[in-house]
């Protein structure tokens, strides 16, 4: 990879990083609106893992279309939930390959029970959208 080419990731990764809102601050937003926000950068417009900061990560960015596929058409809601919120983190994903949203959703000014519901609430709009994009099986 050039010197050029990881810069303009690096540089990509944190405009990412500057829009994300916490919990508390997040406006009332769709799944799709979600997603087009905190996941488009990596795993595309559409979902097929061709985004414009995935050429520069180190690991193959996944296609979110295909979950169900890959799993005999079964679409794992809450182990995708586990992972955008941090819970669980695939080895493709590495240890910093993916953000981990629970934590960028909810802040870090301590706890806060009203806060982490909003963080669920947020997550379980983003895992329905992800749902409801899923390519049918073959």
């Amino acid at each position: 990879m050039t010197r050029r080419r990881r810069r303009r990731g690096v540089c990509l990764t944190a405009l990412l990083f500057l829009g994300v809102c916490r919990a508390g601050e997040a406006p009332d937003m769709s799944g799709a609106d979600l997603y087009k926000e905190f996941c488009a950068t990596c795993h595309g417009l559409h979902a097929h893992g061709d985004g414009p900061v995935a050429p520069s990560l180190k690991q193959k960015v996944p296609d979110l279309t295909l979950i169900a596929r890959r799993r005999d058409g079964v679409f794992p809601a809450e182990a995708i939930h586990r992972v955008i919120d941090g819970r669980s983190m695939p080895r493709a994903h590495g240890s910093a390959g993916m953000p981990v949203w629970g934590w960028e959703f909810y802040g870090f000014e301590g706890e806060d029970a009203a806060r982490r519901q909003r963080v669920a609430e947020l997550i379980d709009q983003l895992v329905t959208y992800l749902r409801s994009i899923q390519q049918p099986g073959k």
